[in-house]
Formats: structure tokens, C-alpha cells, sequence
């Protein structure tokens, strides 16, 4: 793809899990990969040079828990969001999908496919509500807080939001629900490649608070963790070849949460 730092064709692959080292029957595992298109869609004549627009497209999606396939119509829930038009600001690295037309209607041919499915019918309702809404605020933060955006495009390195002039950080979201944690960083540029390591900012975010978040979200008592996020950028010929976040909550001796997303060309 001319003109961009990106390649046409990844392979998305996002692992999350949960283990709990005395009872594995509390062991959980989420696994989603897919094969993703990006073509850019704007004109090399444009004067504007702070925004890009993509088609993102993913297919051949495939989701697994705890190493069981999930099939149709569940799978469907998975495929709303696959094809996505997208204004990519430049300049802070986040985007806005300005095809919600488009969406409402495959939203739409999934909602009569699971019209006999009461739990996927609300969770499609919800969807909806948000997408109509004159307001876009929820959808915009839905789009930018997905796993593949961040990867793709939302990681600090794009993003590059310091806590301050003398440290560098961002809050990551999503890892633990209804959980903003601030992570403090350092990063290294080598040879057009870029790694990042990130923990978290004890100033930022209170011991206490923490702890009564993860018993709330777990339902665990714990006093002490270790925490890891990193992020490695892999390039050549200005081309990027890979991106992989990865992120390693420990709990006591006992609990482990890890994610890792990942981009990589396809061939």
C-alpha cells in the first residue's frame, strides 16, 4: 500500500486468559484471529496531509473459549464490526468509522438471523441504541478501544500521550473492566524498530483503589501483584512488518492475567 507505513494484508491474532495456579477449573481462555485487508482510500492529491482513510476489512474470523469454537449465530456478533471505513486523524492516532450506514445494515441482517436467540437479541438491541444515537460519542470510544485499533493503530508509540513533560505514559483500558490503569513508559527506537515497556504509575493509581477493583471485578484478596505491558514494533523498508502488545498482570503467587495482541504480515 503506497503512501502509508502499513502493509495491505496482517494476520490479527488476540489471546486473553485468566489462571489460577491451585484450581484450574477457574482457568479462562479467549482466542480470536483473523486475516485483515487495509486499502487506502485516499487520494494522493489531497493537500491535507494529517488524516488517512482506510478500509479495514477483516474476514475469515474465528473465535474460541476456553478451546471450543464459537459457532453461528453467536459467530455473527463477532462480524458487525468487520468492515469498517475509517478516518484515521494522524496527529493523535485515532479514528472515527464514518460508515455506520453500512454497519446498521449488515447489523440488520444479523438481527433477523438470531431473532429466535433472546441473549442475542438484547446484546444486538444495545448495538443498535449506540449506533442511531446523534450523539457518537460511545460508538467513537467503542471503535478506538477495540483490540485491533489499539494494535493497528492506537498503541502509545502512534499515540504518544504523556502523563507529563517528564514522563511519558498512557492509561490502558480494557484489559480489566470498568479499570483504568496508568502505565508508566520507556521506549527505544532501533533501526526503525520500536520497543516499549510499561508499568504501572503507583503516584497515579492507589494501591487501595486497585486491590478493591480487582476483588470486585474477580473476587480475589490480594496485596501484591506484578505488572509487565509490552510493545514491540517490527519495520522494513518503512513498512510495518509486525506489532505485538503484550500485558502480564500477576496476583499474589496464585492468579495470572496475560493478553497479547498481535499484527504480522500475512506472507
Amino acid at each position: 500500500m503506497e503512501n502509508t507505513i502499513y502493509m495491505d494484508k496482517y494476520k490479527f491474532e488476540l489471546k486473553k486468559g485468566f489462571k489460577d495456579r491451585f484450581n484450574r477449573i477457574n482457568n479462562k481462555l479467549f482466542e480470536y484471529n483473523s486475516e485483515v485487508y487495509l486499502t487506502n482510500l485516499k487520494n494522493s492529491s489531497e493537500k491535507n496531509g494529517n488524516f488517512e482513510l482506510f478500509h479495514l476489512l477483516e474476514e475469515n474470523i474465528e473465535v474460541k473459549r476456553n478451546n471450543m469454537n464459537i459457532e453461528p449465530p453467536d459467530m455473527f456478533m463477532f462480524e458487525i464490526f468487520s468492515s469498517l471505513i475509517l478516518y484515521l486523524n494522524t496527529e493523535n492516532f485515532y479514528c472515527k468509522a464514518i460508515n455506520t450506514d453500512n454497519i446498521l445494515y449488515r447489523l440488520g441482517i444479523i438481527e433477523e438471523a438470531c431473532k429466535n436467540r433472546y441473549r442475542l437479541k438484547q446484546e444486538l438491541k444495545e448495538i443498535r441504541e449506540v449506533l442511531e444515537k446523534e450523539d457518537d460519542t460511545q460508538f467513537f470510544a467503542g471503535i478506538n478501544e477495540s483490540a485491533l485499533i489499539k494494535c493497528l493503530f492506537g498503541n502509545p508509540h502512534f499515540r504518544n500521550e504523556d502523563f507529563s513533560r517528564a514522563e511519558k505514559g498512557f492509561y490502558l483500558n480494557g484489559f480489566i473492566n470498568n479499570l483504568s490503569i496508568p502505565v508508566k513508559i520507556k521506549e527505544e527506537i532501533e533501526n526503525e524498530n520500536v520497543e516499549i515497556t510499561g508499568e504501572i504509575d503507583d503516584l497515579k493509581m492507589k494501591e487501595s483503589s486497585f486491590f478493591q477493583k480487582i476483588k470486585n471485578e474477580y473476587g480475589l484478596e490480594v496485596e501484591n501483584y506484578e505488572f509487565l505491558y509490552k510493545l514491540s514494533i517490527k519495520k522494513s523498508e518503512e513498512k510495518i512488518r509486525s506489532i505485538e502488545i503484550q500485558i502480564n498482570l500477576k496476583l499474589e503467587d496464585r492468579y495470572e492475567i496475560n493478553e497479547t495482541n498481535m499484527i504480522k504480515t500475512k506472507y
